[in-house]
């Protein structure tokens, strides 16, 4: 059965390409460590269940993954199924075919969705090259066909987690200039990490920015204000539990950890200066800066690579010039400059764009955001973040409240 999760996917890799990694096709790992991250999926972040009935959305170089995954389900008592994506067939319709066959909403996956519980989505492709040679109306086109399925899978209330260690590959670390087994190991070890103990700290931050009024950034070459305001903290501690569920929150990304929030937009004031490099499109983009006023991006600049920032914010829609949203990282396995940079514990991000998925005013088609390692984040003069490292002895005191 072969099963195009286009939109999903590519969604991410078109605009985010910075939260991107890739292949344990080409790595030496045995089988017991695909099983033990395929058990912590299941069973510790997704909760499987007895008669859940299980999608699993894979592409070829990570069937071995898909595999486990569908064992354990198996063995929970789940049902699973497993569909199947390739580079040679993702970028030869990509390119090939018209956007009237590629507009097409897939009945047959819509009408799957009705008896769906669970979907996994392991990310793709492996090979990373080639995605700047993608029509972009043809995107447009998939992205379309394929709101359908996401939107009913979210009416459902399908738990969904978007695997990327297919992402994992020796060609993108070449790219990118990582070193492949440095980059591997990594990620496997955020995706090890004690999710409870990233769900506990995230809820204590939490509290203490919405008893506060006013945020305040400060970094080298970085100061931004911003009205907190009375709007929603998500915690992405990586568990879809009950309390998500009522919610509306069942959607997850692995790795993960970090929480958010949509700050007032049009109270954001400032300039930040990102030390972190953001890597799309096959390129690193350093050193962006922004320079922000009433929440609007009214200048911005880079030291490299400026052109690949340009073309991504060309290609948003609606309030892409907005301050949409404050990322802080949580997950205390992911290292500077490994791509989920927005998930080190201590690390704040800077978003604009759409934030109406957190609560915020913002529409458009997407967003996209900026990483700063060594910040120092004040909530109403009191400091919670002090070089990247969390400062309160309250917040580490208090997580055994939890």
């Amino acid at each position: 059965m072969i099963s195009c999760y286009f939109l999903t996917c590519f969604y991410s890799l078109y605009y985010l390409e910075i939260n991107l990694i890739s292949n344990f096709g080409e790595s030496m790992v045995n089988s017991n460590i695909f099983r033990n991250i395929a058990r912590q999926i299941i069973s510790t972040c997704l909760k499987v269940k007895r008669g859940d009935m299980v999608t699993i959305n894979s592409w070829h170089h990570m069937m071995n993954l898909a595999e486990e995954l569908a064992l354990i389900s198996y063995q929970v008592g789940a049902i699973p199924i497993i569909t199947y994506m390739s580079d040679r067939i993702w970028y030869e319709i990509m390119n090939e075919l018209d956007q009237q066959t590629l507009s097409q909403t897939p009945k047959h996956l819509l009408k799957m969705v009705e008896g769906e519980t669970i979907c996994i989505n392991i990310h793709g492709p492996e090979d990373p090259l080639s995605t700047r040679k993608l029509k972009s109306d043809n995107l447009k086109a998939i992205r379309k066909a394929y709101q359908p399925i996401i939107d009913k899978e979210r009416d459902l209330r399908v738990k969904v987690a978007d695997i990327y260690l297919g992402k994992v590959t020796k060609k993108r670390a070449k790219i990118y200039g990582l070193d492949y087994d440095w980059w591997f190991q990594m990620i496997l070890n955020s995706l090890m990490v004690d999710y409870n103990e990233i769900k506990t700290l995230g809820y204590r931050i939490a509290e203490i920015i919405s008893r506060g009024k006013r945020l305040e950034i400060i970094a080298e070459d970085t100061y931004l204000t911003a009205d907190i305001g009375d709007r929603p903290i998500y915690i992405d501690d990586g568990v879809i539990d009950e309390k998500d569920i009522k919610d509306g929150r069942t959607t997850t990304m692995l790795p993960t950890g970090k929480l958010e929030f949509a700050p007032i937009e049009i109270s954001v004031e400032g300039s930040v200066k990102f030390d972190l490099p953001i890597l799309a499109l096959g390129k690193k983009i350093n050193a962006l800066s922004w320079e922000i006023r009433r929440g609007k991006l009214v200048k911005f600049n880079a030291e490299e690579n400026l052109d690949i920032f340009k073309s991504i914010y060309e290609s948003m829609t609606g309030d892409k010039s907005m301050i949409g949203r404050i990322i802080i990282g949580l997950n205390p396995g992911i290292e500077p400059d490994g791509v989920f940079d927005s998930l080190i514990q201590g690390a704040v991000s800077i978003g604009i764009g759409y934030n109406m998925d957190i609560g915020g005013k913002n529409k458009g088609n997407s967003y996209y955001f900026g990483t700063l390692s060594k910040p120092t984040i004040n909530i109403d003069g009191e400091t919670i973040i002090s070089n990247g490292k969390m400062f309160l002895c309250s917040i580490l005191n208090d997580l055994k409240k939890y």
